[in-house]
């Protein structure tokens, strides 16, 4: 039974809200919800009751001014309400009845949701006063709790857009009176939502004062760091540059004080905190380092290394059940049927496409969210040196891909190709290799059908495959890394993307494969595919990285004749066989049916070339 507005607001006049006054919004909302089922079902209690409950039942995120408000519950295609599921009768019963309800914070809630509601402007405005005064009245009594300092911060939110000068004061003053009075989490609580609103900076040395003082009550470190580094986004808002020094130098002092603590148990903690420190002191000005600060930042590349070397001795093979690589070798094994060179090329990189993309994330979403548990921690990627190269916290993604999927989709391909360079490419090379020699002449006859690779660099690129084809992987890759780099370069040249850096000085620079592979429209001139197994080949810091450690200095002999370096020439035997092979058979005229898959995978992984180029 539909009823109306003033029907809602005459039997919530009926109701005592006394204890719900009391309550933060999600308490009031079961609260409410159990005061609905006491009335009849069609009655227009329950309905107010309902209505007003479903209000109490929307979360507040004040620091999203479009949308402030997200479900409170939501189970697949169910939630519960937000702002514009309210129909005009129940705006109507709400502007009706928001008077009579106690003060508290459902009640600004409620007035707070037809301002977001409302359409007229004077409207808007009016409601828009009247919630930041309902903010204000709740004020910030006793320990801060979340509800309260969301309410603050919509208050703060709204009362700077619209000018409401005196409320921005009195809000002002309710932070400063709680930073003032309470005890540590509270002050630092409220000192953060003061500083992000951006009111209140003529209270910044007194704030930061508290806030150090505070800071030395708190005996876990992490908590009084987060509360040092507080102190200095307000010293810094104040320009107190010796402030800020000094907070940089206690927040460096206790990252060295926890790796110290750490030392006994974990040199991988050590390590991390030592990089902490290191990174913290760096921070403050050299004029204003300490004695100390300065032995310190001497003293910390050599303590970080040391503890990186002996957190290698804390890791532990982790086994699990072996992998059948039966059907790979199969594979190869129908590979080494053919009895020519052509074909068995053909047939060896026909059987397996490179890893499209789209298919490699799609994996990585579902081991993502088949295993959740595993992607609620962050995990840390640690060099065989022992230098921890990235934390998956802060790890980049690519393009539209996040930066979690993208790192999940890395340790895929890294096990993927593992495999396949173990089970599949080494044992058909080894046979190839040795059934059929093939010359400096021949990699060459392959390598000028290729669009990928320019004529200025075909000698070098030859010269890695034949190296290759013959078991000098090392000699192969350290020519093959930075001989690709220049060929993805040329491909995206003559796809008319610009390369080069101009500096300040009018000087130009050339970026290395990590960057040329951020630019623009690389997936397009390289194709998706070509460009995703490039990156994850070469491009780090996760995976191989082969462009960086061979460009350093960093791979090592046992290193340079692994599974990557052997995927990494097969790649690139594979970007100049398959045009070659099509070419070969269409001046033939020969149908080539065997290795129709062959033709259907390279098709894009070499760049089409310009009418005046063909």
């Amino acid at each position: 039974m539909e009823h109306s507005a003033e029907e809602l607001a005459a039997a919530l006049r009926e109701v005592d809200l006394a204890e719900v006054g009391l309550q933060e919004p999600l308490r009031a909302f079961g609260t409410l919800q159990e005061l609905a089922s006491a009335h009849p079902d069609d009655s227009a209690g329950r309905a107010a009751l309902t209505v007003l409950s479903n209000v109490a039942g929307m979360m507040l995120k004040p620091d999203r001014w479009e949308s402030p408000y997200i479900p409170a519950m939501q189970i697949g295609d169910r939630r519960t309400w937000l702002p514009e599921d309210l129909s005009e009768v129940h705006l109507g019963f709400l502007a009706a009845s928001h008077a009579q309800l106690p003060p508290g914070a459902l009640h600004a809630q409620v007035i707070d949701v037809l301002f977001v509601s409302a359409v007229d402007r004077g409207e808007r405005y009016k409601l828009a006063l009247e919630s930041v005064n309902a903010w204000i009245e709740v004020g910030l009594p006793g320990e801060l709790d979340r509800e309260e300092e969301q309410g603050w911060r919509r208050a703060i939110e709204i009362a700077l857009r619209y000018g409401f000068t005196a409320q921005v004061a009195e809000l002002v003053d309710l932070a400063m009176e709680k930073i003032r009075l309470e005890r540590p989490g509270s002050v630092w609580q409220i000192a953060r939502a003061l500083h992000d609103s951006g009111a209140g900076r003529e209270y910044a040395a007194e704030v930061v004062e508290r806030l150090m003082r505070v800071a030395e009550q708190v005996e876990d470190h992490h908590f009084q760091r987060e509360i040092l580094e507080q102190a200095r986004r307000w010293a810094a808002s104040g320009r107190d540059l010796a402030a800020v020094g000094e907070i940089d130098e206690q927040i460096g002092d206790l990252w060295w004080d926890e790796a110290k603590l750490r030392q006994p148990s974990s040199h991988f903690m050590a390590r991390d905190c030592f990089g902490s420190a290191y990174n913290q002191y760096k921070r403050v000005e050299r004029s204003r380092r300490s004695a100390r600060t300065n032995k310190r930042i001497a003293r910390l590349p050599r303590k970080i290394r040391e503890e990186g070397e002996l957190a290698l001795g804390e890791m532990h093979a982790v086994e699990s059940d072996p992998i059948d690589l039966t059907v790979l070798r199969e594979q190869a094994d129908e590979v080494l049927k053919q009895e020519d060179s052509l074909h068995a090329f053909a047939s060896w990189f026909a059987r397996v496409p490179l890893e499209s993309v789209d298919q490699a994330r799609t994996n990585a979403e579902q081991a993502m969210r088949e295993h959740p548990i595993q992607h609620l921690f962050s995990r840390t990627t640690v060099a065989a040196d022992g230098r921890t190269v990235q934390h998956s916290a802060s790890a980049p993604g690519q393009g539209v891909i996040p930066g979690d999927v993208w790192s999940e989709m890395l340790r895929h391909w890294e096990l993927k190709v593992s495999i396949l360079a173990q089970g599949y490419i080494w044992p058909a090379w080894i046979e190839l290799s040795t059934r059929f020699r093939l010359t400096l002449g021949d990699f060459a006859r392959m390598v000028r059908s290729s669009a990928f690779v320019p004529p200025e660099q075909e000698r070098h690129y030859v010269t890695a495959l034949h190296n290759g084809y013959y078991g000098r992987l090392s000699e192969s890759i350290f020519m093959l890394a930075p001989t690709v780099e220049a060929c993805v370069r040329a491909c995206l040249q003559r796809a008319g993307i610009e390369t080069r850096n101009i500096r300040a000085d009018d000087t130009e620079i050339e970026p290395g494969l990590s960057a040329l592979m951020q630019l623009e429209g690389v997936d397009e001139a390289l194709t998706p595919d070509l460009a995703w197994n490039i990156r994850a080949l070469y491009c780090g810091p996760l995976g191989p990285n082969l462009r960086n450690r061979v460009a350093h200095g960093l791979l090592s002999e046992s290193e340079s004749n692994n599974g990557y370096v052997l995927f990494a020439w097969w790649l690139a035997l594979r970007l100049a066989f398959v045009p070659f092979f099509n070419h070969t058979m269409e001046d033939a005229g020969e149908p080539h049916r065997e290795h129709e898959s062959a033709e259907e995978s390279e098709s894009g992984q070499t760049p089409p070339l310009d009418d005046s180029e063909e």
